[in-house]
């Protein structure tokens, strides 16, 4: 059992990284990457997608952490698009054996800033 806490849930959950769990990470990334690519598409397509997109995140981390009905509908009245996406990234890197110092200083270079200032 992993436990992985999600900050905006305010709550750490125990989730076992089997191969139901990998595969859905792995899941939610391409997804992730094919819905992300708006190259050539029409309007209703873009927003198609972008409410696709929106649907298979609360659904990975519904399915991965377990969610209960209150907790996974907190997901859709309560937080953003860029709430859910930043809680998804993050179980998906857990899982995949990423540690929390290892995400954070990811996420920090990402954002061009240097986590030892």
């Amino acid at each position: 059992m992993m436990k992985i806490h999600v900050d905006k849930l305010k709550k750490t959950f125990d989730v076992k990284p089997t191969n139901k769990a990998m595969r859905s990470v792995y899941q939610f990334q391409l997804d992730s990457a094919k819905l992300s690519n708006m190259k050539g598409k029409k309007s209703s397509e873009v927003f198609s997608d972008a409410i696709k997109l929106i649907d298979n995140i609360e659904g990975f981390l519904t399915n991965t952490l377990g969610l209960s009905k209150a907790e996974s509908k907190k997901l859709d009245d309560d937080f953003g698009q860029e709430d859910i996406s930043e809680m998804a990234s993050y179980v998906a890197s857990r899982l995949m054996g990423m540690s929390d110092e290892e995400i954070k200083a990811e996420r920090t270079e990402a954002q061009g800033t240097d986590p030892k200032k």
